[in-house]
């Protein structure tokens, strides 16, 4: 089976390259079947950290053009040709706009060969949502993404709900001795407002007494906002700030070594792979019911706690509890709670799906 990945450039530091990186080991070492896989990105500059691309198959398209629709008929027929030449079995566009794109190139050829949308984000918060509509089949990374395909008119006999991948691991991350302040953490971009709110953590901490540190591992525009309303709120001697890590989980055991609890406040995501790899560590995570993916994840008390979105008193409710010693599951029941979304049984699924997909297609 030859896979043809397509897509726009990704900035190098998301879960979108996260997932995209662990799929493509996985067909790297597959020893049951020989597949061949390229990843083909389309870019208007070369702005982008590529180190997460290195010993990656990769092709890039530059164009760097202004005017939108010429833009897109550079991108359409430079596709066009390295498909007759790659000849690939099935196409996979992991963002919106690129199906159009991919699907226009395809029918160029005039060859037969399906396009799978696999997006990485809630279709409601993103530009020109409908273009997801040119894909013959998807790949639903939550049951939220797959209820916004059906909004806009997609069977669910032609989606396939698969959620994201995590590697089970043999070790856990310990918690704090009693005694010790209670140490929350915080991992992803650095979004004040907008997707993240980080915002709402800040406020919620801001009323919270006790012995607890928030550890903070990312980067974005938004760090120096967060910083500045952290010392405006008085909180900021309890914060941490670690930067951006290439790999967190590595640096949380090595630098910060106990966790009581992961925070997620966002307002979307398109599934939430920070909740599953604190969990395959066995750490409880606290995250906000927000569109889509937490609920796919979090068992309230199991491991973890949703709250609905926006509802900061309960949210500092959560957090007051686990300061003041609320008994939390252990880290094994965590771990096992998310054994659907371990490694083996994911890549197993996609590749049935994309035979599937391959031998069903017309």
């Amino acid at each position: 089976m030859k896979i043809l990945f397509v897509g726009e450039a990704l900035s190098g530091f998301g879960g979108t390259e996260t997932v995209i990186k662990k799929l493509t080991q996985f067909i790297e070492n597959d020893t049951q079947e020989q597949h061949q896989y390229m990843l083909y990105f389309l870019c208007r500059n070369n702005k982008f950290d590529k180190t997460w691309l290195i010993n990656k198959k990769t092709f890039f398209e530059y164009a760097k053009l202004n005017i939108s629709f010429i833009r897109k008929m550079q991108y359409v027929n430079s596709l066009t040709k390295f498909i007759k030449n790659y000849q690939p079995d099935v196409i996979i566009s992991f963002d919106i706009t690129t199906c159009e794109l991919a699907a226009k190139a395809i029918k160029k050829t005039q060859l037969s060969i399906p396009l799978v949308s696999w997006v990485h984000y809630s279709l409601e918060h993103k530009k020109h949502p409908e273009c997801v509509t040119y894909a013959d089949y998807h790949f639903a990374i939550s049951r939220g993404i797959q209820q916004q395909l059906n909004k806009r008119g997609i069977a669910n006999d032609k989606i396939f709900t698969i959620f994201n991948p995590v590697t089970n691991h043999s070790d856990a991350i310990a918690r704090p001795d009693p005694n010790k302040p209670k140490t929350f953490i915080y991992i992803g971009r650095l979004k004040y407002e907008g997707q993240k709110r980080l915002k709402d953590m800040f406020d919620t901490f801001a009323q919270i007494t006790g012995n607890w540190v928030l550890h903070i591992i990312g980067n974005g525009s938004d760090k120096a906002l967060c910083q500045d309303y952290v010392m405006q709120l008085g909180i900021e001697n309890k914060i941490k700030w670690h930067g951006w890590q290439p790999e967190p989980w590595d640096y949380v055991k090595k630098n910060i070594k106990q966790i009581n609890a992961l925070l997620l406040t966002s307002s979307f995501e398109g599934f939430g792979l920070v909740l599953v790899e604190a969990m395959s560590y066995g750490i409880y995570c606290i995250s906000s019911d927000c569109p889509s993916g937490p609920a796919d994840i979090i068992q309230n008390d199991i491991n973890g706690k949703l709250y609905p979105l926006g509802e900061l008193d309960i949210l500092r409710t959560e957090i007051t509890a686990i300061i003041d010693g609320k008994v939390l599951p252990s880290s094994e029941q965590i771990k096992i709670s998310i054994k659907s979304f371990y490694d083996d049984e994911y890549y197993q699924n996609v590749k049935q799906r994309l035979h599937w997909i391959i031998n069903h297609f017309n």
